[in-house]
């Protein structure tokens, strides 16, 4: 038992000494060694990404000189400037609108003025605002003493100076014709760097906290370095709080250090060894694509054009809002954004132009926002904004108004002053539901229903929306498959009569579609959609055909064919319209194509080349629906048409609305004065038919006579 017991206490011992203690000891050293280099790691890493952000920093200085001064050269080389200057009285207000106020608003320079030749100023500005006694401001008697203007001498220069004891970027440009030649004025501005510069430049580092601190000054965060002028020398320290990747890897890579370890510990050295040599080449990975990421970071979440987040980076924070939002009980709006007139404007003063209105109203939008709220561009003239913690509906119709009024003011371009306004959709979560996707799709319905309804208006969304887009989506699948052999679809014809209602001197070609399953659908409802689409145009040329085909069969009859504005405006509309005349046969004498104001309203000079060209091929043309327009005694004088119709209603406020035979008699004896057939709308009583002929009309047309009756019927009426 002794022997025994020694033995098993040699044995213990002995695991003790050979086995347990150099593995503890193997152990510790792991430990060690692991501490020692996750340590040396996380304190490298930190240093290499602290130098990192402070040559970000440097370059974001760097950049935002480069541009400040850009923004003077814009000007300094712009011609109308320098003739404006050499003026024996320059204008003060052309200067205000176009370098004062336009360099305040355009790119927030406080402290603008222009100096000549002796170095006085001729004018200057500060915030936007007219200075009318620069002598008395201190920031502009700091500028003309400082170094900088005096190194400049006939160069251009931007770099930091001490104006008026506060540290601000200075940039000075040269105003003269070329290159070569002296300059005859100098144009210099600066921009503070206060909170909204150090902001900016934050955003466009990918810094937090960046803060400006006097030389001499206890340091105010982590790190700080030391601004230097050319001119000034040091002006001040740049303190940020800086990023720490190293820690962040220590959190991320520490437990499975661990478990390595406790691995090593079961399995044997050599494992242990090729195990920390794997983690330690993973970190050493991590730490470069931390470093890459951090360059490229802006770039992926922000717009190129204006700055602004993009689509991936607001669909990002919506998810996190709608998250927030159904943890919480709160509610978030999305708001769907889209300019009214920016294709008229891209296509009128070109695509540089229209840039240059995308980035004047990302900057409106910006102002508008609360610190919480996410406003975004997503794509062409279309932004997205997120409001988050919404207490009420109100909060969010009063921004939308605000949005509407904001982007309805003109926009300063090229020296002139362009109005494009917008239409807005919005949604409200969670009552119209917490899905990203569908609150987008939600908020575009409402968009749409926005511009249907006139523009320059916001609409909230409704389920019955929803409903009436689905109905428009199917019915517009089954219009284009009709339109492959044209079934259901067919041309019906409406009379047109003589003063006294007995002899029929033409028809009006109208559509007509019996449904396979909806029945007949009324003209009202799938035209709207067909013009949608595009559909309108093969359906507009197929009743042209048709009309053709019904001219030859009644040659005395005079066939009358609406004209969509879509397809009016459409390329190679006269062509087309001659091609048929061609293939189908007629007189195109006798073929009175139908217009209303809608197409006029628009392009006036390319309307009125159109229906010139027409004319030219031997259509009539009349001119639809008159009296509902905008302007329609201008357009008899403008444009040259062949008849007018007086719209039905009209013709139904005889005898009920006060003055409307005055004013049935008024467009009568005008188009009689300029050589016109009038035409009167929607006749359905001998009443009124009475009073139309007392009031001299040529012709009428409406259900007191006939509704519009199909081909084969058409014959017999006749008869």
């Amino acid at each position: 038992m002794i022997n025994s017991a020694k033995l098993s206490a040699g044995l213990r011992g002995s695991f003790i000494r050979e086995v347990l203690l150099p593995l503890a000891a193997i152990l510790l050293l792991t430990l060690a060694g692991a501490g020692t280099g996750l340590f040396l790691s996380t304190s490298i890493s930190n240093q290499k990404a602290q130098a990192q952000q402070q040559r970000m920093i440097e370059a974001s200085f760097a950049q935002s000189l480069a541009e400040h001064q850009r923004q003077l050269h814009s000007l300094s080389r712009w011609t109308p400037l320098l003739t404006h200057l050499e003026a024996a009285q320059p204008d003060p207000r052309w200067l205000d609108d176009n370098v004062g106020r336009w360099l305040y608003e355009m790119f927030g320079h406080q402290l603008i003025m222009v100096l000549d030749e002796a170095r006085r100023p001729v004018q200057a500005w500060r915030n936007g605002a007219l200075l009318t006694d620069p002598a008395r401001d201190a920031g502009v008697q700091a500028i003309l003493a400082s170094a900088l203007l005096r190194a400049a001498a006939q160069q251009e220069a931007a770099d930091l100076a001490r104006v008026d004891g506060r540290v601000a970027a200075l940039a000075i440009g040269a105003i003269r014709r070329d290159a070569q030649a002296a300059p005859r004025f100098m144009l210099v501005s600066l921009k503070y760097l206060d909170d909204g510069y150090l902001a900016a430049l934050a955003e466009r580092s990918q810094l937090k906290g960046l803060r400006f601190s006097d030389p001499g000054a206890p340091p105010v965060a982590p790190a700080r370095f030391m601004l230097t002028s050319q001119t000034d020398g040091d002006v001040g320290y740049i303190n940020w709080d800086p990023a720490r990747p190293g820690a962040e890897m220590l959190r991320a890579i520490g437990p499975s250090t661990g478990v390595a370890v406790l691995v090593v510990t079961l399995l044997c050295l050599y494992m242990v060894r090729r195990l920390w040599t794997s983690s330690f080449n993973l970190s050493q990975s991590m730490l470069k694509l931390g470093a890459s990421e951090a360059q490229a970071l802006h770039l992926a979440f922000h717009d190129v054009l204006t700055g602004l987040p993009n689509r991936a980076l607001v669909e990002d924070r919506l998810t996190q809002a709608l998250a927030l939002a159904t943890r919480h009980e709160q509610r978030v709006a999305l708001m769907l954004i889209d300019l009214d007139r920016f294709k008229n404007i891209n296509d009128t003063y070109g695509h540089h132009a229209g840039d240059e209105l995308i980035i004047a109203v990302a900057h409106r939008l910006a102002g508008l926002m609360r610190a919480c709220d996410t406003v975004g561009r997503i794509g062409g003239d279309e932004f997205l904004v997120v409001m988050p913690e919404v207490d009420h509906i109100g909060q969010v119709e009063a921004l939308a108004q605000r949005i509407l009024d904001a982007l309805s003011q003109p926009f300063p371009l090229f020296g002139g002053e362009v109005w494009s306004g917008a239409s807005i959709g919005l949604v409200l979560a969670p009552k119209d539901g917490v899905d990203r996707q569908e609150l987008v799709r939600k908020a575009d319905i409402a968009l749409y229903e926005a511009k249907s309804s006139g523009r320059g208006k916001y609409r909230q969304f409704e389920r019955v929306m929803d409903e009436s887009i689905r109905t428009r989506q199917s019915i517009a699948a089954d219009l284009r498959a009709a339109l492959q052999n044209f079934k259901g679809l067919a041309v019906w014809y409406q009379p047109l009569m003589d003063i006294d209602g007995k002899n029929m001197v033409g028809v009006e070609a109208l559509l007509r579609w019996d449904h396979p399953t909806r029945g007949a659908i009324p003209p009202g409802d799938f035209i709207a959609i067909a013009e949608e689409t595009g559909l309108i145009i093969p359906l507009g040329e197929w009743v042209l055909r048709e009309a053709c085909l019904t001219q030859q069969r009644f040659p005395a009859l005079m066939v009358a064919v609406n004209v969509s504005p879509v397809q009016f405006r459409a390329t190679g509309f006269v062509a087309r319209m001659i091609d048929i005349m061609r293939e189908c046969g007629g007189d195109p004498q006798r073929i009175e194509l139908e217009i209303t104001e809608g197409v006029l309203i628009e392009d006036e000079h390319e309307a009125r080349a159109i229906i010139i060209a027409l004319r030219d091929a031997g259509f009539r043309i009349a001119l639809d629906d008159f009296g509902t327009g905008y302007s329609s005694l201008n357009y008899l004088s403008t444009f040259p048409v062949d008849k007018i119709k007086i719209d039905r209603s009209f013709t139904q406020s005889l005898g009920v609305a006060e003055n409307s035979v005055a004013i049935i008699e008024s467009v009568v004896k005008l188009g009689h004065a300029m050589g016109l057939t009038v035409t009167a709308e929607g006749v359905e009583t001998a009443g009124q038919m009475s009073a139309l002929a007392d009031a001299g009309c040529n012709q009428l047309q409406g259900y007191l006579f006939s509704k519009a009756v199909p081909l084969e019927r058409l014959g017999d009426w006749m008869r």
